[in-house]
């Protein structure tokens, strides 16, 4: 299949004059390569050697009507991306559906207003980039992942055997030291790429009961020597003990990647406090930091993948932490934003799981029974 341009557009209606008059408006627009189907039969053919970005496809046509050849377009992988507007003088709502139905990305009722047209036409042609930009991104960090597991697998179990060796000392353990820390950095940064791929792909929750406080503390502790090394104080603050219905690997790791966060961007001798509560049906958790705050045009794109505000002087991170974070909590029907810190410096992420299955604490028994 040859490769056509950008904003190449493919209109298929068998009325002369609607084409006429949709070559002439896409014309007067320009930046549209458009080319011209009588019939179903013939877009086919016009698509095994042209790849639209857009399909305007009429549904009530001689031969093959819409609905079948918007059907036979969506079995095919190669149109996955393409967007099909149908365009019709039928405005029922039954047919809408159908279209729908039939895998239209939406529907544009005869006579329509050129403007709204043109409109709906550029709205589609930035999301189809849009998701091809996000495939490509998503199939080049798969493929990296798989690329660089072996090597780094041998960097970091080669560092660790050096270490080992008392003879190695002075600036040469120091050396091997910085290569077993970026092996680490590197091999972290497999598995949130993987871990951000099986969330996104679906994942299928594998939840069980646990305590909100019991896995807090856990997962506090395990940042035990990077809290003294910079002399931080984390408080945490429990209003009620909860236990929480719900996936405590996924949403463990989600609680790391946010507390983490929270001591990475606070000052030597600050402090992180984390809260947790029921409100009204979710449970709360918050972590909150005195670090430099997160601005307002920021507050939405952290939670994006490779959210990285300047890569040409990015210092640390992937930016996957807080989109992977998100994903989980999406996973839960839940949802995670930034506000101010209580005390208008700082930043505090506000968690929340919806407590569809959540209890207060209770009896071990009443757990196993659900109850």
């Amino acid at each position: 299949m040859i490769n056509s341009p950008e904003n190449s557009i493919l209109v298929v209606d068998d009325e002369p004059l609607i084409l006429l008059m949709i070559e002439q408006i896409l014309a007067r627009e320009g930046g549209f390569i458009v080319k011209t189907a009588s019939s179903a039969e013939a877009a086919l053919e016009i698509l095994e050697d042209f790849s639209p970005d857009i399909i305007l496809l009429d549904i009530q046509m001689e031969g093959m009507d819409g609905y079948s050849l918007c059907r036979q377009i969506r079995a095919h992988s190669s149109y996955g991306f393409t967007k099909i507007i149908m365009v019709s003088a039928c405005a029922q709502v039954s047919e809408r559906l159908k279209a729908y139905e039939a895998g239209a990305d939406d529907y544009i009722v005869k006579p329509f207003d050129d403007q709204e047209f043109l409109a709906k036409v550029r709205v589609y042609q930035r999301l189809k980039n849009k998701e091809e930009v996000d495939q490509v991104k998503g199939d080049l960090l798969t493929l990296l992942t798989h690329e660089t597991r072996t090597p780094v697998n041998g960097i970091i179990g080669c560092s660790e055997l050096l270490l080992a060796d008392e003879t190695v000392q002075g600036e040469q353990r120091e050396m091997v030291e910085m290569i077993l820390s970026a092996g680490q950095e590197l091999y972290q940064f497999q598995e949130n790429a993987l871990l951000l791929s099986k969330l996104k792909a679906g994942v299928d929750l594998n939840c069980s009961f646990d305590s909100v406080t019991t896995v807090m503390d856990a997962v506090t502790s395990n940042f035990q020597p990077v809290v003294e090394e910079h002399d931080l104080i984390v408080e945490s603050h429990v209003e009620e003990e909860l236990v929480l219905w719900a996936d405590w690997q996924l949403l463990r790791q989600a609680l790391e990647f946010v507390i983490d966060n929270g001591i990475k961007f606070s000052p030597d001798g600050g402090k992180v406090q984390l809260r947790s509560r029921s409100h009204d049906g979710n449970c709360i958790i918050e972590v909150e930091d005195e670090g430099d705050g997160v601005a307002l045009e920021r507050r939405q794109q952290i939670f994006e993948e490779f959210s990285i505000e300047d890569v040409a002087h990015h210092q640390q991170g992937q930016g996957l932490s807080l989109a992977i974070t998100n994903r989980i909590l999406v996973c839960h029907g839940g949802s995670i934003h930034v506000e101010d810190g209580h005390q208008g410096s700082g930043a505090c992420f506000i968690l929340a799981i919806p407590m569809v299955k959540t209890f207060r604490k209770m009896s071990e028994e009443d757990m196993l029974q659900g109850s």
